[in-house]
């Protein structure tokens, strides 16, 4: 359900009930009752509210596959791209730690002992 999503990733983000409601412009006691779960159908205009304060994609907070993952590399850039909006400043400066010390390794390292390292 919505409510449960909502509040995972407003917990994630370490804002309050309070911070949340204020940012999507909603009532507290309405965002209260849409992570209790005793509103089950907000409006689409309220999803998009909380979506654009949380920063995530709509979808993500119902819960909806966004597309069919693959295996290629299109397909893992496509993850990677779905999932970076629901990363806070913090998550998204150990991202790119990862991706510097990847790219690093690929220069010190020949291609084919890099899935060794990593």
């Amino acid at each position: 359900m919505i409510g449960r999503r909502v509040k995972e990733i407003r917990m994630q983000k370490k804002l309050s009930l309070s911070q949340l409601a204020e940012r999507a412009e909603i009532a507290k006691s309405y965002l209260s009752n849409i992570e209790r779960d005793i509103c089950i159908n907000p409006t689409i205009d309220v999803v998009e509210k909380l979506a654009k304060a949380l920063k995530v994609h709509p979808a993500v907070l119902l819960s909806w596959e966004i597309k069919e993952q693959g295996s290629g590399i299109d397909d893992s850039f496509n993850c990677i791209k779905s999932h970076i909006s629901t990363l806070d400043s913090l998550q998204l400066k150990e991202l790119r730690d990862s991706i510097d010390i990847v790219v690093w390794k690929r220069g010190k390292v020949p291609l084919s002992n890099l899935g060794n390292l990593i």
